[in-house]
């Protein structure tokens, strides 16, 4: 057989040839692979003796055919996988017959998945690239070895895309992250600012050229540091746009030297004048400019869609510009760009910076329009409880009590956010007493209510208390503060959560109704399991306990299910492209209801679930035998008490 190198073609494609199950593979033909994008941060020893230990192992799918390889360090941490996801065989020149081929390519950073290629549609050539975990969530889209436009991106994943094409100097990767006058027909944009954007494609290649040269100390070796974008804003539809626009405004851009080397105040950074959400990805409308450290600008840009429809006439677009509110919200970014601290900074660093924070937000406050006002105190409040809960400002306690006072909708946001942080306090004192503390809040809670029971924040802290009382097991006092939730705010999440929440409390006994959309399309309900018993597995792929704990459950599940025994998963992750993922490396062995939504999906609320793992035990006569179990091994000794049973033979009935 060919070298396992050599096996690569053209595109990059490794044949999965019928004699792979024998092949020996050595680390480092593994480890000559490398990602055909740039810009991806993942593991790769150059170390002999790190080389030399790492080990090969086969990768096997669930009908235990070889589907591909694997390859470990010397404490076992992934560094490479590659598989052939589906098995289908792909006729290739020059072959006598179709062979499998591997069709997915990943990279590991800390043993994490950070990094995969894909050849989706069996063609041979690479056609997607996607980054996960703590590389990102950006799903790019292959032509030719290039991407050439997102299936998704982040806004400050679009940053760092824009950076690396200046640094690279590649004006077609730069064009993947710039808004074009066909997205911004779809969002609905003026006319007048989609000809603008049409006018400024066509002269981005000059407009380029003169960006770059204003980036003072940029070079080949320049990387993206981090997007300062305070907070998105939105444009609301009835401004004459087709659906709600998402956007950031006089953002800015930082980048410098690997690893936070070298003099900041030499390096230039960009300032986007908007930066808009179009489908499920972020697009920069116009071109960055760049900013001298030296001679920072003086005004914010005034450019994009609130100026054009407030210049058009459109009062829902937006209002006059405000010279004032401008040299403030300058301000607060100039702050925020030299003042912030690292995470891990000394509390007393970290308090520093949010009093000063707070007095900005107050300059702010003081010169937004009413309709504004609201939440730039509000974000006071949010910085004053931060500065508060780092243990070492004792005086925002007094601070946020004349917020308090204040009554209405500050009053009440103040208190509770005063009382969230007052508990974090407690639980982070040294030899802190978690349920002293939580009583304490419980009682803290209580007296909230009294006070300002019919405020926005009232749904939260019922729902808060509910919980609580259920993860100690008091379900009748859960019960009443679930009622209170639904009857109150019945129209709010919450309140439906808590509706939800009762249902399924008062389920023990009775006979379950579940249907839904399986990962797969097809619908899927209990009624096709009748005289089984059945395990309902509500789920995420992202919660660490119910990773550790689905090997168990498809034990049990392997033991059990010649007895009568299965099990329906309803998956509550919020991207069903994250569920779908995990399941083509940790394939289970039944059926996965999923619906939009996460948490907030129709199945979530219908049943109140609030916590991960949730299941459901249902019995072959379909009642339910319990809504309490935690993991694979309370739900054995549910099976073998239900086969113990009466006319059990040995788990459904007859």
């Amino acid at each position: 057989m060919r070298a396992f190198r050599n096996a690569m073609t053209a595109a990059g494609i490794l044949i999965l040839a019928p004699n792979l199950a024998n092949a020996q593979i050595a680390p480092e033909s593994l480890l000559k692979t490398t990602p055909h994008q740039l810009g991806v941060e993942y593991d790769n020893p150059t170390d002999k003796a790190v080389i030399d230990a790492c080990k090969v192992e086969k990768v096997v799918g669930p009908d235990k055919r070889n589907i591909g390889y694997a390859l470990r360090d010397g404490q076992g941490k992934l560094l490479r996988r590659y598989v052939d996801t589906n098995g289908t065989p792909t006729q290739r020149k020059g072959e006598e017959k179709p062979v499998g081929h591997l069709d997915q390519w990943s990279y590991y950073q800390n043993g994490f998945e950070v990094y995969r290629e894909n050849d989706t549609d069996e063609d041979g050539a690479l056609d997607e690239c996607r980054w996960l975990n703590a590389g990102g969530t950006r799903i790019g889209v292959i032509k030719n070895g290039k991407i050439v436009a997102w299936k998704r991106i982040s806004a400050e994943e679009a940053s760092k895309v824009l950076v690396q094409a200046v640094v690279t100097q590649d004006l077609d990767l730069l064009e993947t992250v710039m808004a074009s006058p066909g997205d911004l027909a779809a969002v609905g944009a003026p006319e007048s600012l989609v000809q603008q954007v049409n006018n400024g494609k066509a002269k981005r290649a000059a407009a380029f050229e003169a960006m770059t040269k204003g980036l003072v100390g940029w070079t080949e070796k320049t990387n993206w540091q981090r997007f300062d974008g305070t907070m998105p804003h939105v444009i609301p539809a009835d401004a004459g746009l087709k659906d709600d626009l998402l956007l950031y405004e006089n953002a800015f851009i930082f980048a410098g030297l690997p690893n936070g080397q070298g003099d900041p105040m030499k390096v230039a950074y960009l300032q986007s004048p908007e930066i808009i959400k179009v489908g499920e990805t972020w697009k920069f409308v116009e071109l960055p400019r760049a900013i001298d450290p030296k001679a920072p600008p003086t005004s914010i840009v005034d450019a994009g869609f609130r100026s054009t429809l407030f210049r058009e006439g459109n009062p829902a677009g937006g209002s006059a510009p405000n010279p004032q509110m401008e040299a403030a919200l300058k301000q607060l970014a100039d702050y925020d760009q030299k003042t912030m601290p690292e995470v891990d900074a000394p509390k007393t660093v970290q308090a520093e910076y949010l009093i000063g924070r707070v007095k900005l937000l107050d300059a702010i406050s003081k010169v937004s329009s009413p309709e504004d006002k609201v939440n730039y105190v509000k974000q006071i409040v949010d910085t004053l409880a931060q500065a508060y809960q780092t243990g070492v400002y004792a005086a925002a306690a007094g601070i946020l009590d004349k917020y308090v006072d204040q009554g209405g909708k500050i009053g009440s946001y103040a208190a509770f956010r005063k009382m969230l942080a007052e508990y974090q306090l407690a639980l982070e004192e040294p030899g802190a007493n978690d349920v002293a503390a939580q009583k304490k809040f419980m009682a803290q809670c209580d007296e909230f209510l009294k006070a300002h029971g019919k405020s926005d924040e009232a749904a939260e802290v019922l729902l808060q208390l509910a919980s609580l009382y259920e993860f100690d097991a008091d379900e009748e006092k859960a019960k009443t503060y679930y009622g209170r939730l639904a009857d109150g705010f019945p129209s709010t999440p919450a309140g439906r959560k808590a509706a939800g929440a009762i249902k399924r409390l008062g389920l023990v006994g009775k006979p379950l109704e579940l249907t839904g959309e399986g990962l797969n399309g097809k619908p899927v309900s209990l009624d096709q399991y009748k005289g089984k018993t059945v395990l309902v597995h509500f789920w995420t792929s992202g919660v660490d306990s119910v990773r550790r704990d689905l090997p168990d459950l498809v034990k049990v599940y392997d033991k059990h299910k010649a007895k009568g025994f299965d099990v329906i998963g309803i998956n509550l992750d919020h991207d069903k492209a994250d569920v779908t993922a995990y399941l083509k490396e940790n394939p289970l062995p039944w059926a996965e209801i999923y619906e939009e939504g996460g948490m907030d999906s129709r199945l979530a609320d219908e049943f109140g679930i609030i916590a991960q793992p949730t299941m459901f035990l249902v019995d072959s006569a379909g009642k339910v035998v319990s809504c309490n179990i935690r993991n694979a091994a309370e739900l054995e000794r549910y099976l073998d008490k239900l086969s113990a049973s009466p006319g059990a033979t040995p788990i459904a009935r007859q």
